[in-house]
């Protein structure tokens, strides 16, 4: 079963915000048959300032914990949560790479997983690829643990 025909037999809608994968997790969720049924809406805030603006992020919070945190990605969750009244949302943020950006390593992935109430944050290192790659791995695990959650 796929994630558009998991959310629909649950009942549930989703949205996402994304940062490192760019719009990927939604495309892909788009691209499923019946997507319209579920899938409510997206944000993709690449910058601090668009993750404030946008999500309602406190740059204070984005300074204290990092732009690449569970923190970060929580925050941006629940502000798309609160933007579409989804029943499931996602927040995305990380380094695709090359290289480290703020002291956190390529490959390294945040997100954040709002069910209902219920609160799953994750942090996840795809290790020596490509930045497509990084964000690829990413959207699979991230849609593969969703599926795993909502069994």
């Amino acid at each position: 079963m796929n994630i558009v025909e998991k959310l629909i037999d649950k009942g549930l809608t989703i949205s996402a915000a994304e940062s490192l994968t760019g719009g990927l997790l939604q495309a892909t969720i788009i691209n499923i048959p019946n997507a319209s049924k579920v899938f409510l809406g997206g944000v993709v805030s690449y910058t601090k300032e668009a993750k404030c603006k946008l999500l309602g992020l406190r740059m204070d919070d984005i300074e204290k914990y990092g732009v690449y945190s569970n923190e970060t990605s929580l925050s941006m969750a629940k502000g798309i949560k609160q933007l579409t009244n989804s029943n499931v949302s996602v927040g995305i943020s990380g380094v695709a790479g090359p290289g480290v950006d703020e002291g956190v390593e390529a490959g390294t992935v945040y997100y954040s997983l709002i069910i209902n109430n219920e609160v799953y944050n994750r942090v996840i290192k795809i290790e020596n690829h490509t930045r497509l790659e990084v964000r690829n791995k990413a959207v699979e695990i991230i849609i593969d643990d969703l599926l795993e959650i909502l069994k």
